[in-house]
């Protein structure tokens, strides 16, 4: 009897002693951005936040994150074929990341046929229809409603509307044209999008001769070019930018919307402000919603919501204090609730102007065109742009 309980106290131990050290519960996740290009540098700032915030979780949640990248702009095959070796090595638990909407859109086919389930802390136009997406960015009747209706009320009525040649400008074109202005009050005395850099001085000088109260730009990647910027900032009508998840790098002041503000009163915000210091990477819109995403992300492994069904369920209606002030995830996962903020940035720092009453709802397609219509005009700009989301050239050559 005595060797029979000597026997199973030591079981007991060395099986307590087993769990005790061995090897932590392994997540293996897939980031994606561009991995050259002028988009690379904004694209790996997202992804150092995502890492390093996952890394900082590990102790408390006895996790170990590993991670591989996958670069946004390999073409069809070269992308299945990456994404392959990605699973060939070890399968792959989630997948994070895209700066912007144009990375969505070339990743999310092959994804979809994985049942794999990207979650993309970015702001786009909307218009997806995908179980393998959760969209955690704000939505155009969360950023460009409000900040029409802002304009007309302080800056004025007429109103150029500058994009990018990209689906997500475009888009939002179509939505001020056939939707927005009619009912505003507002006019669009013209809208132009940019694809060659070649274009912008005949931009400049019909921006000169319309005359506006307001420049509403939307060509956020441009903003990477030191000539965009630099042209830009000779336009003598006021500027508002649509782009919130970057700030403007342009001395002069400009206006614009977010779903980030840096608030001195958010201990979240502040903990991200001291966290992007740290890392070297700017303190954001997309950065906080990645700095948000890790958060998450490391509250469901550490509940083991590691695949997808489970975590597609545990992600629904997950309400968080976070970087960018409260959020609350949609029942169907495509969108967020936000809190939205008017500001006016100048050298002298960031005024705030006007913010949301509370969570503004997320609609993933204007309710104006049915579905169907929105994606059937999103198609058409794909054939028309010759099966390209996004394109900008300078010189003649392609600038990504």
């Amino acid at each position: 009897m005595k060797t029979a309980l000597l026997v199973a106290a030591a079981l007991l131990i060395s099986g307590g002693l087993y769990f005790l050290f061995q090897s932590p519960h392994i997540v293996h996740v897939t980031l994606i951005g561009h991995q050259a290009g002028v988009l690379h540098a904004r694209d790996k700032e997202m992804q150092i936040m995502l890492v390093e915030r996952l890394r900082y979780h590990e102790k408390d949640t006895g996790i170990h994150f590993v991670f591989s990248y996958l670069d946004a702009s390999l073409k069809e095959q070269a992308l299945a074929d990456r994404l392959d070796e990605i699973e060939a090595v070890q399968p792959v638990d989630m997948v994070l990341g895209c700066g912007d909407s144009f990375c969505v859109r070339r990743v999310l086919p092959e994804l979809e046929k994985r049942q794999m389930t990207l979650i993309y802390p970015g702001t786009s136009e909307g218009l997806f229809s995908s179980e393998s997406l959760v969209h955690l960015g704000p939505l155009p009747n969360q950023y460009l409603f409000p900040a029409l209706s802002w304009i007309k009320q302080y800056l004025g009525r007429r109103i150029y509307y500058l994009g990018g040649e990209d689906i997500r400008s475009r888009m939002q074109g179509r939505m001020l044209q056939q939707h927005l202005l009619p009912i505003s009050g507002a006019t669009l005395v013209e809208e132009r999008y940019l694809g060659e850099l070649e274009q912008l001085p005949s931009i400049l000088d019909s921006i000169h001769a319309y005359k506006p109260d307001v420049l509403l730009l939307d060509n956020c990647d441009w903003m990477y070019h030191p000539s965009f910027v630099e042209q830009i900032a000779l336009v003598q009508s006021r500027i508002f930018s649509l782009c919130s998840d970057m700030a403007i790098p342009m001395a002069l002041p400009y206006y614009f919307i977010s779903h980030y503000l840096n608030h001195p009163h958010n201990q979240k915000n502040l903990a991200f402000v001291d966290f992007s210091q740290q890392h070297n990477v700017a303190a954001n819109g997309l950065n906080a919603m990645a700095f948000t995403v890790a958060d998450l992300i490391a509250q469901l492994a550490a509940e083991r919501a590691i695949n997808t069904d489970e975590l597609n369920y545990r992600l629904k209606r997950r309400n968080a204090l976070t970087a960018a002030g409260s959020i609350a995830i949609d029942d169907s996962l495509q969108g967020n609730w936000h809190t939205l903020f008017i500001g006016e940035r100048a050298p002298s720092g960031t005024r705030l102007l006007w913010m949301s009453e509370g969570l503004v709802r997320p609609e993933m397609f204007p309710g104006a065109e049915s579905p169907s219509d929105w994606q059937h005009n999103t198609t058409i700009y794909w054939r028309n742009n010759r099966g390209q989301w996004s394109t900008r050239s300078v010189g003649g050559e392609p600038w990504l």
